[in-house]
């Protein structure tokens, strides 16, 4: 909850800042125009003879076939039902001949009057149809002219501030996460993540709307939760605080609070699926009462429901699969709509994604890496060392590996291998992927369950390259492959008094008594204590916490040799332990090294899946390193 406070508080009461960027170019427009009782529709200029629209009850009806093509929708009559399917990027239509209702992704909803067969030909009401498609139709009185104008995306990245600023949709929200808000006409997206599940508005230059969903990891009650808004309540003038319910029932606690600047009201909901949801409004403070409450009535409107006919919807999923767009780097594919955003915001060439699970770790996802080739490096030899040093990190008993092989990556000839796994007895499929393209390699690398192999080639199929621009982007660099030729850099902790040996690409934490790998997992971290251990009581300490089901003994404790330390005045023991808690095994290697009337521990962390000689002979050449000072 600490960090749903600390993103929140990132932006209050930070104003005159902001700034707006298009992220996507001016998308083609489709325009469709015509006159009732006319056999002619012109589609962008051009003149299509069609079956002829007419008006029945004040409701226009027009051919579906030729108004959904070019959209470039999808159209299937079910003849055993009479029933037209429509399907247009995350819109499913379900309508039926002679019949009022009508399905909008699953929910009913009623029509103004009922489609029709004419000669032969579907007639569907226009208004109703366009506008679930994200268009627009409007009626010239003078001329008795009907103009249908949509903005073609296809597969690019909206703006989705432009798409606000366009949209008559009353509503916006974001139909795979399941909510919607009132938009106001001069609305528009600040800033939306790329999950879609962290969203700021704009209202005005100082006053903006946040709607963001978080994993309740502490599964912190709903009284927790209100506890903690009291506390950051108090930082600045309590306004209130109480708990309430939207239009849909659900529950939430409403805290109020205010500064000089600013007037803050913070609403946070507890939902059964262990999500916190926050939505909030920070108004500028020199806002009149009359019209802050204007603003806040914004927030009255939000609730977990999604219609799709007066909602203006965020979500970019197409069949169950997320759009990733990244301009700088020419690049876009789609990935499931489930999959988080885990990229390190300091890399602009490397991007991580993958799925949640109830520990906090996935194990389902996928990365890519864009690097600039450098001499004669390829693809085929960045993926022949890459496999090389797989199969030596990896831990042989729970991977298979494939040979290279080759395929296609968006008519590009591309090199991969296979990776067999079995984890937390679950079966997993890996493949990475190399390529070149205009001066640049790309590595993508996708992990999913046995059981859905066949989403890796959807995201395969769904990848777009153009080129990239040097003078944008400058050099990338691959790193090395391992750690054999990579600088170690001496690391000295001055308050516990040891100085180690880390591998450069080792991250350092904790004040220098903590490293990590991310490539491999693997983390190593020293304590000291003010007394030192004997083998007896190292064995004894082993054997009491093997009697614990999760724990089991690898290797006895036994004295190191002399060669496995830095120094002969150091006395050493070494044990090695396995823990498996929930599915997940992880490997514990500790060192006790003894040092005149103290002693340290070394301890080194290494995941099922990375246990190997090879990242063990990497531990043991740390620990040789180890001085004390």
């Amino acid at each position: 909850m600490k960090k749903i406070l600390a993103l929140s508080l990132a932006i209050v009461f930070v104003f005159g800042v902001m700034s707006f960027t298009a992220f996507a170019e001016t998308p083609d427009r489709i325009e469709i125009t015509f006159r009732v009782g006319d056999s002619i529709l012109n589609i962008n200029g051009e003149p299509v003879e069609v079956e002829t629209p007419y008006v029945v009850d004040g409701v226009t009806l027009v051919p579906v076939r030729v108004i959904t093509e070019a959209f470039g929708a999808e159209v299937e009559w079910v003849n055993e039902t009479r029933q037209i399917v429509i399907t247009y990027q995350n819109v499913e239509l379900i309508l039926q001949i002679d019949n009022i209702n009508v399905y909008v992704n699953g929910q009913q909803q009623t029509l103004l009057f009922q489609p029709q067969l004419t000669n032969g030909v579907t007639m569907v009401p226009l208004r109703f149809i366009s506008e679930n498609f994200g268009a627009e139709v409007n009626w010239d009185f003078d001329t008795q002219e009907i103009t249908v104008v949509k903005e073609a995306f296809g597969d690019a990245l909206v703006d989705i501030e432009d798409v606000l600023r366009r949209s008559n949709m009353p509503m916006a929200g974001d139909s795979f996460l399941g909510w919607s808000i009132r938009r106001t006409p001069d609305m528009e997206v600040f800033f939306r993540s790329f999950d879609g599940r962290f969203n700021t508005f704009t209202i005005s230059s100082n006053t903006f709307v946040e709607v963001d969903f978080f994993d309740n990891t502490e599964n912190e009650s709903f009284a927790a939760i209100q506890a903690q808004e009291m506390e950051l309540a108090r930082r600045f003038t309590l306004m209130g605080q109480n708990v309430r319910r939207t239009s849909g029932g659900a529950e939430f606690v409403s805290t109020q609070f205010r500064n000089d600047f600013a007037f803050v009201e913070r609403r946070m909901f507890v939902l059964s699926n262990n999500q916190v949801v926050h939505v909030g409004i920070t108004i500028d403070g020199s806002v009149g009462v009359s019209e802050r409450d204007e603003y806040i009535a914004i927030l009255d409107t939000f609730d977990f429901v999604f219609n799709a006919a007066e909602t203006e919807d965020l979500a970019d999923v197409v069949d169950n699969m997320r759009l990733f767009d990244n301009r700088t780097l020419g690049i876009s594919f789609r990935v499931p709509a489930h999959w988080r955003d885990f990229s390190d915001r300091n890399r602009i060439n490397w991007f991580r994604f993958g799925e949640i699970v109830d520990d906090g770790v996935y194990s389902t996802g996928g990365s890519i890496e864009v690097v600039t080739i450098q001499g004669d490096d390829s693809a085929t030899r960045w993926a022949t060392e890459t496999l090389e040093n797989s199969i030596r990190f990896r831990n042989p008993n729970t991977h298979t590996h494939s040979e290279l092989r080759n395929m296609q990556v968006s008519g590009r000839s591309a090199v991969y291998y296979q990776i067999d796994r079995r984890l937390g007895g679950i079966d997993f499929i890996s493949r990475r992927i190399f390529w070149d393209y205009e001066g640049h390699m790309y590595d993508l690398y996708i992990t999913v369950p046995t059981t859905h192999v066949a989403s890796i080639q959807r995201i395969v199929d769904s990848i777009k390259l153009e080129a990239i621009d040097p003078e944008v982007v400058g050099i990338m660099i691959r790193e090395p492959i391992t750690d054999e030729n990579v600088v170690v850099s001496s690391v000295r902790n001055t308050s516990l008094g040891f100085t180690v040996d880390i591998p450069a690409t080792w991250l350092r934490l904790d004040n220098n008594t903590m490293f990590v790998d991310t490539r491999t997992n693997t983390e190593v971290w020293v304590e000291r204590l003010n007394h030192t251990f004997t083998l007896a009581e190292i064995r004894d300490g082993v054997t009491d916490r093997a009697r614990q089901p999760e724990w089991t003994i690898v290797n006895q404790a036994v004295a190191t040799a002399a060669a496995e330390l830095s120094s002969n005045a150091l006395r050493g023991f070494k044990y090695e332990m396995r823990l498996s808690v929930d599915g997940r095994t992880i490997y514990l290697i500790r060192y006790i090294i003894n040092s005149g009337n103290r002693s340290y521990i070394i301890t080194a962390a290494i995941t099922e899946s990375n246990y190997s000689e090879a990242n063990r002979e990497t531990i043991a050449r740390i620990v040789r390193s180890f001085v004390v000072n």
